[in-house]
Protein backbone atom coordinates (compact mmCIF):
# COMPACT_ATOMS: atom_id res chain seq x y z
CA UNK A 1 0.00 0.00 0.00
CA UNK A 2 1.19 3.52 -0.85
CA UNK A 3 -0.16 6.94 0.10
CA UNK A 4 -0.63 10.34 -1.51
CA UNK A 5 1.96 12.66 0.06
CA UNK A 6 0.21 16.03 -0.22
CA UNK A 7 -2.57 18.04 -1.79
CA UNK A 8 -6.33 17.54 -1.83
CA UNK A 9 -6.04 13.77 -1.38
CA UNK A 10 -3.20 13.76 1.14
CA UNK A 11 -2.88 10.41 2.98
CA UNK A 12 -5.29 8.68 0.57
CA UNK A 13 -4.34 5.05 -0.01
CA UNK A 14 -3.09 3.76 -3.37
CA UNK A 15 -3.30 0.09 -4.25
CA UNK A 16 -0.04 -1.42 -5.52
CA UNK A 17 0.15 -4.46 -7.84
CA UNK A 18 2.11 -7.47 -6.61
CA UNK A 19 5.39 -8.02 -8.45
CA UNK A 20 8.13 -5.83 -9.88
CA UNK A 21 6.12 -2.61 -9.65
CA UNK A 22 7.00 -0.09 -6.98
CA UNK A 23 5.38 3.32 -6.42
CA UNK A 24 7.65 6.34 -6.64
CA UNK A 25 8.88 6.76 -3.06
CA UNK A 26 7.01 9.30 -0.98
CA UNK A 27 10.08 11.40 -0.11
CA UNK A 28 11.11 11.43 -3.78
CA UNK A 29 7.66 12.59 -4.84
CA UNK A 30 7.76 15.35 -2.23
CA UNK A 31 11.09 16.56 -3.57
CA UNK A 32 9.93 16.45 -7.20
CA UNK A 33 6.81 18.45 -6.51
CA UNK A 34 8.74 20.90 -4.35
CA UNK A 35 10.89 21.59 -7.44
CA UNK A 36 7.84 21.92 -9.71
CA UNK A 37 5.98 24.15 -7.21
CA UNK A 38 3.07 26.05 -8.78
CA UNK A 39 3.98 24.79 -12.26
CA UNK A 40 1.87 21.72 -11.49
CA UNK A 41 -1.36 23.74 -11.23
CA UNK A 42 -3.64 23.14 -14.23
CA UNK A 43 -0.87 21.21 -16.02
CA UNK A 44 -1.37 18.44 -18.57
CA UNK A 45 0.93 15.56 -17.61
CA UNK A 46 2.20 12.34 -19.16
CA UNK A 47 3.13 9.62 -16.66
CA UNK A 48 5.05 7.12 -18.81
CA UNK A 49 6.03 3.72 -17.38
CA UNK A 50 3.33 4.65 -14.86
CA UNK A 51 3.39 1.55 -12.63
CA UNK A 52 0.98 2.36 -9.80
CA UNK A 53 0.35 5.84 -11.19
CA UNK A 54 1.63 7.38 -7.95
CA UNK A 55 3.34 10.35 -9.66
CA UNK A 56 0.36 11.23 -11.85
CA UNK A 57 -2.21 10.79 -9.08
CA UNK A 58 -0.08 12.92 -6.76
CA UNK A 59 -0.07 15.58 -9.49
CA UNK A 60 -3.87 15.48 -9.68
CA UNK A 61 -4.01 15.83 -5.89
CA UNK A 62 -1.90 18.98 -6.23
CA UNK A 63 -4.03 20.61 -8.92
CA UNK A 64 -2.98 19.15 -12.28
CA UNK A 65 -5.72 19.42 -14.90
CA UNK A 66 -5.25 16.07 -16.61
CA UNK A 67 -2.87 13.09 -16.52
CA UNK A 68 -2.27 10.44 -19.17
CA UNK A 69 -0.97 7.21 -17.66
CA UNK A 70 0.88 4.65 -19.81
CA UNK A 71 2.15 1.21 -18.86
CA UNK A 72 2.80 -1.89 -20.93
CA UNK A 73 1.52 -4.40 -18.36
CA UNK A 74 -2.15 -5.16 -17.69
CA UNK A 75 -1.95 -5.38 -13.87
CA UNK A 76 -0.58 -1.84 -13.36
CA UNK A 77 -3.13 -0.47 -15.84
CA UNK A 78 -6.02 -2.01 -13.90
CA UNK A 79 -4.57 -0.81 -10.58
CA UNK A 80 -4.26 2.76 -11.89
CA UNK A 81 -7.89 2.70 -13.04
CA UNK A 82 -8.93 1.38 -9.61
CA UNK A 83 -6.94 4.07 -7.78
CA UNK A 84 -8.43 6.83 -9.96
CA UNK A 85 -11.96 5.50 -9.48
CA UNK A 86 -11.57 5.19 -5.70
CA UNK A 87 -10.49 8.83 -5.49
CA UNK A 88 -13.17 10.10 -7.86
CA UNK A 89 -10.54 11.14 -10.41
CA UNK A 90 -11.48 8.90 -13.31
CA UNK A 91 -12.54 11.80 -15.53
CA UNK A 92 -9.14 13.49 -15.06
CA UNK A 93 -7.02 10.43 -15.86
CA UNK A 94 -6.67 8.61 -19.17
CA UNK A 95 -5.02 5.19 -18.94
CA UNK A 96 -3.37 3.34 -21.82
CA UNK A 97 -1.84 -0.11 -21.95
CA UNK A 98 0.96 0.37 -24.47
CA UNK A 99 4.67 0.07 -25.15
CA UNK A 100 6.30 3.39 -24.32
CA UNK A 101 7.91 3.99 -27.71
CA UNK A 102 4.74 3.04 -29.58
CA UNK A 103 2.72 5.45 -27.47
CA UNK A 104 5.16 8.32 -28.05
CA UNK A 105 5.19 7.70 -31.80
CA UNK A 106 1.38 7.61 -32.03
CA UNK A 107 1.05 10.65 -29.79
CA UNK A 108 3.35 12.70 -32.01
CA UNK A 109 1.19 11.80 -35.03
CA UNK A 110 -1.91 12.88 -33.10
CA UNK A 111 -0.23 16.15 -32.02
CA UNK A 112 -0.65 15.41 -28.31
CA UNK A 113 1.29 17.82 -26.09
CA UNK A 114 2.06 18.02 -22.36
CA UNK A 115 3.39 20.49 -19.81
CA UNK A 116 5.21 17.84 -17.77
CA UNK A 117 6.43 14.40 -18.88
CA UNK A 118 7.55 11.96 -16.21
CA UNK A 119 9.73 9.05 -17.41
CA UNK A 120 10.34 6.27 -14.89
CA UNK A 121 11.51 3.12 -16.74
CA UNK A 122 11.66 0.01 -14.52
CA UNK A 123 14.94 -0.01 -12.61
CA UNK A 124 15.49 -3.76 -13.12
CA UNK A 125 14.89 -3.44 -16.86
CA UNK A 126 17.49 -0.71 -17.24
CA UNK A 127 20.06 -2.52 -15.11
CA UNK A 128 19.66 -5.66 -17.23
CA UNK A 129 20.51 -3.86 -20.48
CA UNK A 130 23.95 -3.74 -22.06
CA UNK A 131 25.50 -0.27 -22.03
CA UNK A 132 24.75 0.36 -25.70
CA UNK A 133 21.17 -0.93 -25.38
CA UNK A 134 20.56 1.31 -22.39
CA UNK A 135 22.02 4.38 -24.11
CA UNK A 136 20.00 3.82 -27.31
CA UNK A 137 16.78 3.15 -25.40
CA UNK A 138 17.02 6.18 -23.11
CA UNK A 139 18.05 8.50 -25.93
CA UNK A 140 15.10 7.41 -28.07
CA UNK A 141 12.57 7.68 -25.25
CA UNK A 142 13.72 11.15 -24.17
CA UNK A 143 14.01 12.40 -27.76
CA UNK A 144 10.51 11.20 -28.67
CA UNK A 145 9.11 12.64 -25.45
CA UNK A 146 10.69 15.99 -26.34
CA UNK A 147 8.46 16.21 -29.42
CA UNK A 148 5.37 16.18 -27.17
CA UNK A 149 6.43 19.13 -25.01
CA UNK A 150 4.53 22.38 -24.99
CA UNK A 151 6.56 25.61 -24.93
CA UNK A 152 8.47 26.12 -21.67
CA UNK A 153 7.69 22.63 -20.39
CA UNK A 154 9.74 20.00 -18.59
CA UNK A 155 10.74 16.32 -18.79
CA UNK A 156 11.58 14.51 -15.56
CA UNK A 157 13.64 11.33 -15.93
CA UNK A 158 14.31 8.82 -13.14
CA UNK A 159 17.15 6.37 -13.81
CA UNK A 160 19.92 4.41 -12.01
CA UNK A 161 22.50 6.75 -10.47
CA UNK A 162 25.41 4.64 -11.73
CA UNK A 163 24.33 5.17 -15.34
CA UNK A 164 24.55 8.28 -17.48
CA UNK A 165 21.64 9.98 -19.22
CA UNK A 166 22.18 10.72 -22.93
CA UNK A 167 20.51 13.97 -23.96
CA UNK A 168 19.10 14.62 -27.42
CA UNK A 169 19.68 17.92 -29.19
CA UNK A 170 17.33 20.62 -27.97
CA UNK A 171 17.17 19.68 -24.29
CA UNK A 172 19.19 21.12 -21.41
CA UNK A 173 19.75 19.63 -17.96
CA UNK A 174 18.29 22.16 -15.50
CA UNK A 175 18.66 20.20 -12.26
CA UNK A 176 19.56 16.72 -11.05
CA UNK A 177 19.08 15.09 -7.65
CA UNK A 178 20.11 11.74 -6.17
CA UNK A 179 17.83 9.50 -4.14
CA UNK A 180 19.48 6.30 -2.95
CA UNK A 181 20.29 4.24 -6.05
CA UNK A 182 18.32 6.59 -8.30
CA UNK A 183 19.01 9.90 -9.99
CA UNK A 184 16.34 12.30 -11.20
CA UNK A 185 17.06 14.74 -14.02
CA UNK A 186 14.94 17.79 -14.88
CA UNK A 187 15.18 18.68 -18.56
CA UNK A 188 13.88 21.75 -20.39
CA UNK A 189 13.93 22.93 -23.99
CA UNK A 190 17.23 24.65 -24.69
CA UNK A 191 15.66 27.49 -26.69
CA UNK A 192 13.59 28.62 -23.71
CA UNK A 193 16.51 28.32 -21.31
CA UNK A 194 18.49 30.64 -23.60
CA UNK A 195 15.57 33.07 -23.85
CA UNK A 196 15.16 33.14 -20.08
CA UNK A 197 18.88 33.76 -19.53
CA UNK A 198 18.88 36.54 -22.11
CA UNK A 199 15.87 38.19 -20.47
CA UNK A 200 17.77 38.40 -17.17
CA UNK A 201 21.11 39.41 -18.66
CA UNK A 202 21.75 43.14 -18.04
CA UNK A 203 23.99 43.30 -21.11
CA UNK A 204 21.02 42.26 -23.27
CA UNK A 205 18.82 44.93 -21.70
CA UNK A 206 21.48 47.58 -22.27
CA UNK A 207 21.93 46.60 -25.90
CA UNK A 208 18.22 47.04 -26.57
CA UNK A 209 18.03 50.58 -25.22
Amino acid sequence: MAYIAAGKYKRAKLFVPIGDVRPTQRFLRLSLFDFLADFITDAAILDLFAGTGAFGIEALSRGARKVVFVDIASKPVEIIKTNLTNLGLREKGVVYQSDSIDFLVKSAKKNRTFDIIFLDPPFTKLRAMRADEYSDFMLEVVDRAKSLLRPQSVIIVKYPKKMSLPLPTGLTLVEQRDYGLNRVAFLAQTEYIVQEESAHDPRTKNSST
